[in-house]
């Protein structure tokens, strides 16, 4: 209940001072809807936080504060929803279903799904409408894992965990008819995954999509606080070192942007041109096609942060979703 009341109190104070704002000075940005805008706002309240030793309760708050908004966002009329196990990593797959007779529809391609939340947060149940939502826009299969977290497990944890997942989808397909994705800390942890597959010798799936990655946690990549994102680069400390843990904030793992990337599968890096971030995916995409690697970059006039998750709220989202549904069909197909 109280979880309950917090909530309601950061939707009331968004709204309150999207309204006051746009009274006075027009919207944020002149393509945001009223709606949209409230959401970057309340966004802002809930995540522009910094975090400590100090702070792990509000780590814990926020976990949980994600898993309820993402389970929240999922329409059960779209997808079919089944637990499983991979490689002994806990997950879930969605499916898209026909919203009259509830029967499975057929898919192209398997999406394994890395999930964002600066490494410490965020689950499968956090990104069940970005799931759900690929699965439904792409007719695609979408697998999400639930990697172990920092500050409990750093580095090199999640990239075990992901390791480990694929090896298992790989004993039930061929690897052309599979592509990582991620978001966030998961697209830095799909490029870290993808890497780690070819020193591995391990076959290499179809492709990767990169939406808003987190490459650089050495701080040598541009990175902006942005009146129009929702995330605080100067407030990231925190989960930066968490991650590392042991590791320097440069070492490969942790930053992929240091990584040797040549011999990678042809990539899709989505971003959006007002997030904090932007400059980490456009240099990560340079330096993959210095190494040869096939890569699509597209940025996104006037979006945010990992902006194809608001598909329901923005038409530049919706195509985000459909650009990752066509990259998926175009290498598996």
């Amino acid at each position: 209940m109280r979880a309950y009341r917090r909530t309601l109190e950061q939707v009331g104070r968004a709204t309150f001072r999207t309204a006051s704002r746009r009274l006075r000075r027009g919207p944020r940005r002149p393509s945001w809807s009223f709606r949209y805008e409230t959401l970057v706002e309340l966004l802002r309240i809930q995540f522009g936080v910094s975090a400590s030793p100090e702070a792990i309760p509000k780590v814990t708050r926020l976990r949980k504060a994600m898993d309820r908004i993402g389970e929240r966002e999922v329409r059960r009329d779209r997808v079919v929803r089944e637990e499983l196990v991979l490689g002994g990593v806990a997950g879930v797959r969605v499916l898209p279903k026909h919203r009259v007779t509830g029967e499975r529809l057929p898919t192209r391609g398997t999406v394994l799904y890395l999930h964002g939340g600066a490494y410490a947060l965020g689950s499968t149940r956090s990104h069940l409408g970005m799931f759900a939502g690929l699965a439904h826009v792409g007719h695609v299969e979408v697998v999400g894992v639930d990697y172990r977290l920092a500050p409990e497990h750093p580095c090199p944890a999640a990239i075990e965990d992901a390791l480990r997942a694929y090896e298992a989808l790989l004993a039930e397909r061929s690897p052309q008819q599979l592509v990582i994705a991620g978001d966030s800390a998961g697209g830095g942890l799909t490029a870290a995954t993808l890497v780690a597959l070819r020193d591995a010798g391990l076959p290499m799936p179809a492709g990767g999509v990169l939406i808003s990655p987190w490459t650089d946690l050495s701080g040598e990549s541009s990175a902006r606080t942005t009146r129009y994102d929702y995330i605080f680069p100067e407030k990231s400390a925190y989960f930066r070192n968490a991650y590392a843990g042991a590791l320097p904030l440069v070492d490969p793992r942790v930053s992929p942007v240091h990584a040797e990337l040549r011999g990678l599968p042809p990539l899709l890096v989505l971003a959006g041109e007002v997030e904090a971030i932007v400059d980490d995916a456009r240099r990560f995409a340079a330096r993959a096609r210095d190494a040869g690697v096939e890569v699509e970059l597209h940025v996104e006039p006037d979006e945010i942060h990992v902006y194809p998750l608001f598909a329901d709220l923005s038409p530049r989202a919706q195509s985000g979703m459909a650009k990752i549904a066509r990259f998926v069909h175009q290498r598996t197909g």
